[in-house]
């Protein structure tokens, strides 16, 4: 009897493993799969509660630009402006105190191993990436197209604060992606951290 239950012990070990290398593997290949498009552009939707809002994310090299409600955000070269049209103001810092950002789109997944454990699993009927905090927060779910590597939506959080972003439709670079300028936003207060 002992030596089967260290023999099951054994086994369960080894196939979490397997899970957790499946899941790394997994983000490695949707990150490869959107470095791969080079210059891109997706649009999607926001459900948080009963609200919900079309955004719009476009990549260019280096640089950045993701539009929600009346948020943009541009990193350009170094650089992060954070417009708020709500309350007219631009938050500007430097762009690497963002870089550990979950979905930071020019680092793909790189930091996720640190804050996150990795498992590859399925929900409704897709593979996904399950995200789930190793100290505090709400688990995350990257569920994959019918291809296995690009994003269809991302699941976060449970209940009443939950969130879905669910992903329209990603095109390799057709439109040049906008370039922040104070001009385009006159009389909004900037605030600079840099």
């Amino acid at each position: 009897m002992r030596k089967a239950l260290i023999l099951i012990f054994i086994i369960s070990g080894a196939l979490s493993a397997m899970a957790d290398e499946r899941g790394e593997l997994r983000l490695e290949r949707i990150s490869r799969h959107y470095a791969a498009l080079g210059n891109y552009s997706m649009s999607f939707v926001l459900r948080a509660g009963e609200s919900i809002q079309e955004g719009e994310l476009m990549v260019e090299g280096k640089n950045s630009y993701i539009k929600i409600a009346e948020t943009e955000l541009y990193v350009v070269d170094s650089l992060r402006y954070e417009v708020r049209g709500t309350s007219k103001e631009i938050i500007v810092d430097r762009a690497d105190a963002y870089e550990k950002d979950l979905f930071n789109p020019l680092n793909g997944f790189s930091g996720v191993r640190k804050e996150y454990n990795v498992e590859e699993c399925e929900v409704d009927g897709r593979v996904a990436v399950r995200l789930v905090p190793k100290r505090s927060g709400e688990t995350l779910y990257i569920v994959t197209g019918a291809d296995g590597e690009s994003i269809e939506h991302i699941n976060y959080g449970a209940g009443e604060g939950s969130l879905k972003i669910s992903v329209r439709t990603t095109q390799r670079g057709v439109k040049p992606m906008p370039r922040f300028t104070k001009e385009r936003y006159k009389g909004f207060e900037v605030i600079d951290f840099r």
